[in-house]
């Protein structure tokens, strides 16, 4: 048997498809393992480089991680620090913050800004949507109709009175790990309706319609001020304070605040005549202040007071302490300095009283000045009257028809001196005279200029004397006010 394989194909036919795999000889076997030995050094050189390349990205992922919790607390912000679910750091103001990043910790924050909102229906009837836009006054005239209370809304107050009123709340957050911790910001304006809600209830509770009504839109009184502070208490939970929820209310404004609708014209015609009569005692106030500085000027409450204690003495029978308060109120009517004492006018509840001198200024002094002037023209003309008595007697007693003629034809004399007394002269002997007469027309003119002349003197005294006494008056007004 032979060890040559036999050829199986002939030379002619072709293969049945071409070689995948040459077979060297140990010739060329060196060439092959030095491209071998490059080829597998060239794959270990990228193979290191493609693994520093992943090492670098990984240590960049890593470091920006870690930088991934540093963030920014901008302005109207606070911030609280957490590190596996628990706060670490609280209360973090604005600029920059460090916090390990999520699932590890976290960078929690607040906005702490004043925030508000309005409480339209809860205590006002229900209002369609034009009705909304119109003031209170227009709602009022326009409604009919008697409260639904399973539809419109109200206030009770103290004295058993409907009222309404819109409320406008202005809050902020002023602890956000309370907030963060016991709040759901989902619930928030919810749970601060309630709340406030629940203090205008109260609040409204304690006074009556009057006060309720009196309001003015936006009003912070009493009443916007009691809804606050309960409104505060029930945030705060003064039972348990780790339930506070971190939430202080800045203001509690009552807008629109009304009694029933269908009594709000009622309700304003009081309300107007109250302001009235107000308006009218201020002014009565006023002018009684001006007529009593105008009469007495710094003197006039004092001179009150001393009339009153003098009145008081006098309906108790005290006439040594009336006496006394007498001379006190003459006192400062004359510019006296006054001491008067419990002692002096016999009250003993009653309390010291010190005038000083020249306080007393205005019509009372004219008044007096008048008098005391016209008392010694009349002591002046007395005592003229008795010289010229005395003169006379003498000449009386020893002659007594002349003294009467010379008396006579004096006073005679100045009768016919007159100027409104005209003399005609009737022939002797005549027994009878039949006259018709006119006044005489330049007598007439003389008399109308003598008269003109003295109202023009009368009024021009009278207005010097109005200007002196508002002059007066305003010296004593500011001599007062220092």
């Amino acid at each position: 048997m032979s060890d040559e394989r036999p050829d199986t194909h002939p030379v002619d036919q072709p293969s049945p498809r071409a070689s995948s795999v040459t077979l060297r000889g140990e010739a060329d076997s060196g060439e092959d393992a030095l491209l071998m030995d490059r080829a597998n050094r060239s794959a270990l050189a990228a193979l290191n480089t493609a693994y520093g390349i992943l090492g670098v990205i990984m240590l960049g992922l890593v470091v920006l991680f870690l930088f991934s919790g540093f963030q920014s607390v901008s302005e109207g912000e606070r911030a609280v620090r957490v590190q596996f679910g628990a706060i670490v750091d609280r209360d973090i103001g604005p600029g920059f913050a460090l916090a390990w990043p999520p699932p590890i910790g976290g960078l929690e924050r607040v906005e702490v800004g004043q925030q508000q909102f309005r409480i339209d229906d809860a205590f006002f009837p229900r209002l369609t949507e034009r009705q909304r836009r119109n003031t209170i006054e227009q709602i009022a005239s326009s409604f009919r109709g008697q409260l639904n209370p399973a539809e419109d809304g109200s206030l009770i107050t103290g004295d058993l009175n409907l009222a309404h009123a819109r409320i406008e709340v202005s809050y902020q957050r002023v602890s956000p790990t309370d907030w963060l911790t016991n709040l759901d910001e989902r619930d928030e304006r919810e749970l601060l309706r309630l709340t406030v809600e629940r203090a205008m209830l109260r609040a409204v509770a304690e006074v009556g319609i009057d006060d309720v009504v009196k309001m003015t839109p936006g009003s912070e009184g009493s009443l916007a001020r009691r809804a606050e502070v309960i409104a505060q208490e029930i945030l705060d939970v003064p039972g348990d304070p780790s339930l506070a929820l971190g939430i202080e209310i800045a203001r509690v404004g009552v807008n629109d605040p009304s009694p029933p609708l269908s009594l709000f014209d009622d309700f304003g015609a009081v309300t107007k005549a109250t302001v009235n009569a107000a308006e009218e005692r201020e002014n009565a106030e006023q002018d009684a202040r001006t007529q009593l500085n105008r009469l007495a000027g710094g003197a006039a409450v004092p001179l009150i007071e001393l009339i009153g204690r003098y009145e008081r003495a006098i309906d108790l029978g005290d006439e040594q302490a009336a006496g006394a308060l007498a001379d006190a109120i003459d006192a400062v009517m004359l510019g006296d300095a006054v001491t008067v004492t419990s002692e002096l006018d016999g009250l003993d509840d009653a309390e010291t009283l010190v005038v000083p001198a020249e306080t007393i200024s205005g019509q009372i002094t004219v008044s007096l000045g008048e008098a005391e002037t016209f008392a010694n023209s009349a002591r002046d003309a007395a005592l003229a009257d008795l010289v010229t008595f005395r003169a006379k007697l003498p000449q009386y007693r020893s002659s007594r028809e002349v003294l009467v003629y010379t008396e006579w034809a004096r006073a005679f004399g100045d009768f016919l001196q007159k100027s409104s007394v005209q003399a005609m002269m009737v022939p002797e002997g005549t027994d009878f005279i039949d006259l018709e007469l006119n006044r005489d027309p330049e007598i007439q003119r003389e008399l109308e200029r003598a008269r003109n002349l003295e109202i023009l003197q009368q009024a021009n005294d009278e207005r010097e004397g109005r200007i002196e006494a508002e002059r007066t008056q305003l010296r004593d007004t500011q001599t007062f006010v220092e």
